[in-house]
């Protein structure tokens, strides 16, 4: 008996070492393990850039090409995405953001929201507020503006391969149902009232990305004041649950997964789960 308890012992502590957090400063990552024949990739993306941020190496283009599927968090081809979001967007107990603001912060929100969207707020005030604050990303990049999973869709597509997710629009939305409406409506007023502020920021985040910074940008996003005390709900939770979905499909066939680089760093990323539970994750240069 103590004999094999020194042995379990010697193999978690062999696992926990192998299992480390990224250091390395990159983006595309090769996945090998005993298990795999040929290797599957893993990239990470930043889901809004300006078209001049924006690039797709070659290298990464040739590896999506050879995969047989591409992985994305949602399946973004999904026919009936729309209906699915429509369901899922607002908030539950018919709850409004007139109910956490005052009447004062609501009409000068309402306002400020039209000015910069050209959307009337009083028509999605009833939207879950992170919803809302999504809609000022585009402003805040103050650009034209690229997608990375449509242009990652449009390459598949091209070389007809199929597009999954590794998990359901409905339960990426109802995260934010385990978060406090009123916190994020409070994040929502901030994102609007400082929306120069959010502009800084986000050309912090776009230029950590392209230095390839994954660790870095693991802690901006952990040290939000707005997202890093729900870093569980945002991250750690669905990248633990993403991993039995990649271990499965890696098994029988080459494929490519891309996620938020947010996803990438820290000891509860995807990179070191994967590591954890044995796999070979290197950096890829391009």
């Amino acid at each position: 008996m103590k004999r094999w308890i020194t042995t379990v012992l010697a193999l978690i502590t062999a696992l926990t070492s192998f299992a480390q957090k990224p250091k390395e400063k990159a983006l595309l990552w090769k996945i090998e393990g005993e298990n795999i024949a040929t290797p599957s990739y893993l990239f990470g993306t930043f889901h809004m850039l300006c078209n001049d941020d924006f690039h797709l190496p070659d290298t990464l283009k040739t590896l999506l090409t050879q995969s047989k599927q591409l992985y994305l968090e949602i399946d973004i081809d999904d026919p009936q995405l729309t209906m699915k979001m429509m369901k899922n967007l607002k908030m539950k107990e018919g709850k409004s953001l007139k109910d956490f603001l005052s009447k004062q912060e609501y009409d000068s929100l309402a306002v400020l929201f039209k000015n910069i969207t050209g959307v009337n707020l009083a028509m999605v005030d009833t939207y879950k507020p992170f919803m809302l604050t999504s809609m000022l990303y585009q402003n805040m990049l103050d650009c034209k503006v690229v997608a990375f999973e449509k242009e990652l869709e449009k390459l598949a597509k091209a070389n007809h391969q199929e597009i999954k997710g590794l998990e359901n629009v409905e339960d990426q939305l109802n995260i934010f149902d385990r978060i406090p409406y009123q916190k994020q409506a409070e994040a929502f007023k901030k994102s609007l009232f400082e929306l120069n502020e959010g502009k800084k920021q986000m050309k912090k985040m776009v230029a950590l990305y392209k230095s390839k910074n994954i660790k870095a940008m693991y802690k901006s996003v952990s040290n939000d004041t707005d997202l890093g005390s729900y870093e569980k709900e945002l991250l750690d939770n669905r990248n633990k649950n993403w991993i039995p979905v990649i271990e499965k499909e890696m098994a029988t066939q080459p494929i490519f997964i891309a996620v938020g680089a947010g996803h990438l760093g820290g000891k509860k990323g995807v990179i070191y789960l994967l590591r954890k539970n044995g796999y070979k994750v290197t950096p890829v240069k391009y």
